[in-house]
């Protein structure tokens, strides 16, 4: 797998689709860590870590989030 250019941070690293749950989504959205154009993106693995970790780090913020439902491509 060659490298490309990540779509949300503009490194050039291998990228993978990453699956997120609508609501932690949402969460990522409302906070500005993430677009919604990115939804259905392949991301960075350091994109991904860094999600992740803030997902994790701020898990009872992310309960208070209103869950949306996004379209996602087939």
């Amino acid at each position: 797998m060659k490298s490309q250019e990540c779509p949300r941070c503009a490194n050039q690293a291998r990228l993978s689709k990453r699956t997120f749950s609508d609501q932690a989504l949402a969460a990522l959205i409302v906070w500005s860590d993430l677009t919604e154009n990115l939804i259905d993106e392949s991301i960075c693995d350091d994109c991904y870590g860094e999600l992740r970790d803030i997902l994790i780090e701020r898990i009872e913020d992310v309960k208070a989030v209103a869950p949306r439902k996004f379209n996602r491509a087939s």
